[in-house]
Parts: C-alpha cells; sequence; structure tokens
C-alpha cells in the first residue's frame, strides 16, 4: 500500500477502538487510588494552585502582576502554562487539590493518542503505533508524574504533538500542519523550561529538511523552498519572542541549576590544575564537556532507568523503576531496526532520543525523571517498534514467535504488576517518602483554620518547605487581600526567595519566648534549643513521622 494512500485512509474502526481503550487504561492507572497516592501534595502544586486561584478571581498573579507570561513564585519564575490551564478545574472544584492535579490527569488520557500519531506517521503501520500507545498508557515512569501537579507530563504531550505536526508539514507541506505545530510548540515553551532545547533541535531539523528538498525534482523544487523558507520564517522569529520573554524574566533558578556554574564544578577544575594540570586540558570548556558526556551516559543506564529511577524519592523509589528491562532491551532492538529498515523518518527520531537527555544532563542535580520524561515517549516507541519488526523477522518459525512473544509479555507483565503494586501500595508507607512530599500541611492547614480566631499570631518554621504557599492554598486566602502583602525576599543559592510575613503569620521559628496569645509551629528539631515546654505540644504525625509540633502557650 502507497504511504500517501495509507495516510489518506480513515482510521478503521477496530483500530480505534483499540486506542479508546488503551487512552481509557492510561486514565484508570492515573486516577486509581487518586486521594491516596502520592499520599501529599508538595509546594510547587500549590503554587500552581494558588496562582490559578489567584488569576481566576483577579487576572492576577499571587504578587499582582497582570496575566503574567511567568510566574514569580518562589522566585524560580515558573512557566505559566499549567497554571493557565488548572484555571477551569479550579473554577469547576475549587481550589483543592484535585482541581490543581486534574490537567495533569486530563492529559493521561489524550497522550496516547499523540503518541499513537507519531508512530503511525513515522512507521506507516497501526501495529507498532497501537503497541506504543499501549506501552505509554502502563508506564509507571510516565504516571508518577501524570498523578500529580508538574508541568513535565503536560510538555510531554505537547513535544510528542510538534513532533507529529513537524513530521507532517514535511510530508504534505500543507497550512494545517505548519498551524498546528507553531501552536503546539509555542504552547510547549509556555510549559516548561526543557522546551528550549527542543525548539532548537525542530529548528535545526527543518533547516537540514529544507536543505535536502533540493535535491527533489525541479518542479517541486521551487515550490517546497518557497513553503519552506516561510516557515522557517516564522519559526525563528518565534524562537526570537520567547527568547525574549526569558530575558526581560531572568530566571535566577535557571542559571543556578546548570552545574558549571556551582561552586563544586570550580573547585574540581583547580584540584585537577593543582595536582600538576595545565589550563590546556583544565579549563571549564574540557573539565565541562567530560562532566556533560559523564552525567549525559548515566542518563541512559540501565541503573537509571530500568532498576532505580530517580534518587529524589518524590519521582522514584527503589521497586519502582520508570521503565521494565524489557522495554530497555526492545528500544535498543528497535533502534538497530530502525537503521537496517532504513525508516525515512530514522535521524528524526533518533535525533529526539538523543536530545531528550540534555536538559537534565547540563543540572548539577541528580539525573531526574521530571527533566528527562520526554525520553520515555521515543525510547517505547522505539521498543513497540523493535517488538513489531523482531515478530516479522521470526514469523516463517511459528514456535519460536510464539515463544518469543508469550516470554516477553509475561516478563513485562510480571516487571509492570510489582514495580505498580509497589509504588500504589508500599510507596506512600516509606518515611522518606513521607518527608519528600511535604506532608502535613494540609492537617496544618485544618489546625489553623479551626484556631485562626483564637491566636495573633502564628510562627511557623519554614525546616518543613515554602510554608506561606500552603497557608494561601489551605486557607484559601483571598487572592486580593494577600496582593498588596506579597513581598519576596532575593534568591538564595538555590535560586528560590522566601516570604517573610502576611497577616498573622512569621515564616521563621522564634528565638525567644514568644506572648500568651502567639502559637509557634515547627519541625522537631527546631525544638531544640529548650525555649519551649514540649510537654505542651500538640504533634502532627503523618506515616509514624512527626512533621509539625504546635506549641500553644
Amino acid at each position: 500500500m502507497r504511504y500517501s494512500t495509507y495516510l489518506n485512509e480513515e482510521m478503521n474502526k477496530i483500530t480505534l477502538l483499540f486506542l479508546l481503550l488503551i487512552c481509557t487504561a492510561s486514565l484508570f492507572l492515573s486516577l486509581f487510588r487518586f486521594g491516596s497516592v502520592p499520599q501529599c501534595f508538595n509546594a510547587d502544586e500549590a503554587a500552581f494552585g494558588y496562582n490559578a486561584y489567584s488569576i481566576l478571581k483577579t487576572g492576577k498573579d499571587e504578587y499582582g502582576s497582570l496575566l503574567p507570561l511567568r510566574l514569580k513564585s518562589f522566585g524560580d519564575y515558573k512557566l505559566p502554562l499549567y497554571t493557565y490551564g488548572s484555571i477551569p478545574f479550579i473554577a469547576l472544584f475549587g481550589l483543592t487539590e484535585t482541581g490543581t492535579r486534574a490537567p495533569s490527569v486530563t492529559m493521561a488520557f489524550f497522550l496516547p493518542i499523540a503518541v499513537f500519531l507519531l508512530a503511525r506517521e513515522l512507521f506507516k503501520k497501526d501495529t507498532p503505533a497501537l503497541l506504543s500507545a499501549l506501552l505509554v498508557s502502563t508506564s509507571l515512569g510516565l504516571h508518577l508524574i501524570s498523578r500529580h501537579a508538574h508541568e513535565a507530563y503536560l510538555t510531554v504531550f505537547l513535544i510528542t504533538l510538534s513532533s507529529y505536526f513537524f513530521l507532517r508539514f514535511f510530508r504534505l507541506k500543507d497550512l494545517q500542519s505548519a498551524f498546528g505545530f507553531l501552536l503546539s510548540l509555542s504552547l510547549a515553551l509556555l510549559s516548561y523550561q526543557s522546551t528550549r532545547l527542543f525548539a532548537v533541535f525542530f529548528f535545526i531539523s527543518g533547516v537540514i529538511a529544507a536543505v535536502s528538498s533540493r535535491r527533489s525534482p525541479v518542479s517541486s523544487r521551487a515550490t517546497s523552498r518557497g513553503i519552506y523558507e516561510r516557515f522557517l520564517g516564522i519559526f525563528f522569529l518565534l524562537l526570537i519572542a520567547f527568547a525574549s520573554i526569558d530575558f526581560v524574566y531572568k530566571p535566577a533558578r535557571v542559571n543556578n541549576l546548570v552545574f558549571w556554574n556551582t561552586a563544586g564544578f570550580t573547585l574540581r577544575i583547580n584540584e585537577l590544575r593543582g595536582k600538576g594540570g595545565s589550563r590546556i586540558f583544565y579549563n571549564k570548556l574540557t573539565v565541562g564537556a567530560y562532566v556533560l558526556a559523564e552525567r549525559y551516559v548515566s542518563h541512559l543506564s540501565p541503573q537509571f532507568l530500568a532498576m532505580r529511577g530517580d534518587t529524589n524519592n518524590r519521582f522514584g523509589y527503589a521497586g519502582m523503576p520508570p521503565m521494565t528491562l524489557v522495554e530497555y532491551a526492545l528500544a535498543i532492538v528497535g533502534l538497530v531496526f530502525l537503521f537496517i529498515k532504513k525508516i525515512k523518518d530514522r535521524w528524526f527520531i533518533a535525533g529526539l532520543l538523543l536530545v531528550s537527555p540534555l536538559t537534565s544532563s547540563l543540572s548539577w542535580l541528580e539525573p531526574s525523571i521530571t527533566r528527562l520524561l520526554f525520553f520515555f515517549i521515543p525510547t517505547l516507541i522505539l521498543a513497540a517498534f523493535g517488538f513489531y519488526e523482531l515478530i516479522n523477522s521470526l514469523k516463517k518459525t511459528i514456535w519460536l514467535t510464539f515463544v518469543i512473544i508469550l516470554l516477553a509479555f509475561s516478563i513485562e507483565c510480571l516487571l509492570l504488576f510489582y514495580s505498580w503494586n509497589f509504588y500504589l501500595n508500599e510507596y506512600t508507607k516509606k518515611t522518606e517518602v513521607t518527608r519528600a512530599w511535604e506532608c502535613g500541611y494540609k492537617e496544618l492547614g485544618m489546625y489553623i483554620k479551626e484556631n485562626y480566631n483564637r491566636f495573633d499570631r502564628f510562627y511557623i518554621s519554614r525546616a518543613n518547605g515554602q510554608s506561606y504557599i500552603f497557608m494561601l492554598f489551605y486557607l484559601a486566602y483571598p487572592p486580593e487581600k494577600y496582593q498588596p502583602q506579597a513581598n519576596l525576599s532575593g534568591p538564595d543559592e538555590y535560586g528560590f526567595g522566601q516570604v517573610e510575613k502576611f497577616d498573622k503569620f512569621v515564616f521563621s521559628f522564634p528565638q525567644k519566648i514568644v506572648g500568651t496569645n502567639e502559637v509557634v509551629i515547627g519541625a522537631p528539631k527546631d525544638f531544640d534549643n529548650k525555649l519551649f515546654n514540649i510537654d505542651k505540644v500538640k504533634k502532627i504525625n503523618i506515616n509514624g513521622v512527626d512533621r509539625f509540633w504546635i506549641y500553644e502557650p
């Protein structure tokens, strides 16, 4: 069947039915035990929710900026798309955890569709496309993020959609595909910082495709050249526009994350020079290239991808790897078949695979699933393609084909069962996870609601995170009342500012005896100063961990 004919056919009913079932399964895996896994609500989620609430009520963010293109938040200047996407859900459900997490959960239904379209565009067949969608729908690594309010999952959907429209445009040269690409990429550029690298990748790929079009027949060369030049011109202006936004806001948090801006990186260079190394061989460029390569490779290791996962317990834990060893092995097989079969867009999908780990590799932090999340899309697509082609190559040997299918399916299901079972039933019981998720603020919010009128002041320690945003969120504090009080300190070494106080709240632990009508709230270690009678404290205990002690005079 000709490729153009195939893609012009309507999707048959059986394929559509399977795709809808896959999407439903993906949504189910994002909703099952939704209220208890993850067990708590973190500060970034509260910031997205409260800013959506503030914009809904006043048209301004928490600091009074009218419809901002970046949210000042903790001084990290979050990109705003997730917050704007939360507004309809906040309007429907109120300022709640459910309303704040709803955009991510909703995307869990639509992501398999975007993956199906991209895989179908790549391989011109429904079967590997459906397999790709199925692997994405059951992926624990992706659902770890879909189950809470985070920009990364929404970004994965938009970059996947952008990839589909990009390939479609350079095949059909149609206005609809160009518009779809520019719109989805523009939204992605408003969602997460990592999309800057993908935008550059798309632009370079577009230039290469435009240059390659010169080899096409003379009859179509001039037309293609004009279409591509206009497309790339608009694309370039789009990149300039978003670069201008970044220049205006100058988010300190981004600069503080790159590894070459850390004291440790400078010390490493000085140590190497101190041992007799020459500046020619030991400088920011050479050592930086080595560190980048070292970090990059660590992101591709089976230990990270298929065994341990993210060391940040909010996004990973031993026993729930983001992908299975079967998927890892099949992805390698798929990459081999990609070039053996000389798939037309093989360099594009390989390029996506190579670019995806760069954002996380450039950071001084440990390998991160959130910054690496899109990597699972081309990886799982290649795993599905590898399985499909492996079976096709063995189809003449029926018994061997049956054994491989049965073995791969059984091991995959077993590995998925164990990792999902651990996530749903064991993960939230770990004390490290309780701390990582900043648990206890919901219960603290309930206590303050009940006692707000009894006391004149609440001292709340910052030992457990950005306390102020939780108070705003759980008290549904009126945005029009908070905005005139909002004041953020300058960024610390991590790029975050602090809110010192608002209303009755002071966000520091007192170093002297407080008044008779003032409450002191802190982590247990805050009370080591012996100023307060700990026999009188009330405790907020989550999973056997004392998260807050509350001292009432």
